[in-house]
């Protein structure tokens, strides 16, 4: 089985799934995207969801990294990420949520963000501001203002350093905690105005340090249109999982996905497999073929169609 992410760059979230490649060993395909809409050879496989990172098995397409996570620990047979429990999995929810939030304000600021728009000409840096708030809709994706964020990051920062008195935040083993909070600091150090608020945390840094050393695997860069047809020569499998379908659905209903939060872009397609963390819809795409989507329950609406 091939795996391709699509992602650019720049992004937090593909940074967290580049780094859960590494700590795999694993050997993956890398798409390069766009990062403004449109994306005509990505929209086929996914049905539509805007968000990135996107990974793709042959014709599974996984969408958000909770369920990415998921699917390279099955597709590893290798949960160790996720042997922490309750409290792991808290914080890494924590982390792509509030955290993710806070580095956001920071990095959007306006003295951070002029640092960043430098790299773009007039025309990219308008449509970025154009995708960002189409993106967005009527969500606030930040919702705090620079200077709470930086009260939130520092309180964050004293308590992880205090925390990281052992290699990993759960003791001597990485969680999927580590990789959650791990990437939404490194997209904090990436701004050159705000790194600097990381120097003084010792133990932060040597954990960073620590985490980057998984690297990003066995990488190959390949094109859009190779992942594509990938994905149509290739038969979608449905994971093997514990069906829990709440009333009023059943399997081989027509139904949409969507994001509670922001990117809201119904993806339409038959009810697959829906367990208590994920759930999975085939779709025919003239381009695409069959493939089976699959995004985390929670986090997620699903209505009929």
């Amino acid at each position: 089985m091939a795996i391709y992410l699509h992602h650019y760059p720049a992004s937090l979230f593909s940074e967290k799934v580049r780094l859960l490649l590494g700590f795999h060993g694993l050997a993956w395909n890398s798409v390069t995207i766009a990062s403004v809409m449109p994306r005509p050879l990505l929209m086929p496989l996914s049905g539509g969801y805007r968000k990135t990172p996107i990974l793709q098995i042959d014709a599974n397409v996984y969408c958000d990294t909770k369920v990415i996570g998921q699917a390279l620990a099955r597709h590893c047979e290798d949960h160790a990420l996720y042997r922490a429990g309750f409290a792991a999995h808290r914080v890494a929810d924590w982390a792509d949520t509030q955290l993710f939030q806070v580095t956001v304000a920071l990095n959007f600021r306006p003295e951070a963000l002029a640092t960043m728009m430098s790299q773009f000409s007039a025309e990219e840096a308008a449509a970025f501001a154009l995708d960002r708030a189409e993106l967005a809709g009527d969500a606030n994706i930040v919702g705090f203002s620079p200077g709470a964020a930086g009260a939130y990051l520092l309180h964050y920062l004293h308590e992880l350093d205090a925390t990281l008195k052992a290699e990993f935040i759960f003791g001597t083993a990485p969680s999927i905690a580590d990789f959650s909070v791990y990437h939404c600091l490194w997209f904090l150090n990436n701004s050159e105005t705000n790194a600097v608020v990381l120097d003084e945390f010792d133990n932060v840094r040597r954990w960073m340090a620590q985490m980057a050393n998984f690297g990003h695997g066995d990488v190959t860069a390949v094109t859009a249109e190779q992942a594509l047809e990938a994905g149509r020569l290739a038969e979608p499998a449905c994971p093997i999982i514990d069906n829990f379908v709440p009333p009023g659905f059943t399997l081989g209903d027509k139904v949409t996905v969507t994001p509670n939060d922001y990117g809201r872009v119904p993806v339409s397609g038959k009810l697959t497999a829906w367990s208590r963390d994920e759930v999975v819809v085939t779709r025919e795409d003239p381009q695409a073929g069959r493939v089976m989507v699959h995004f985390p329950s929670p986090g997620f609406e699903v209505a009929l169609a």
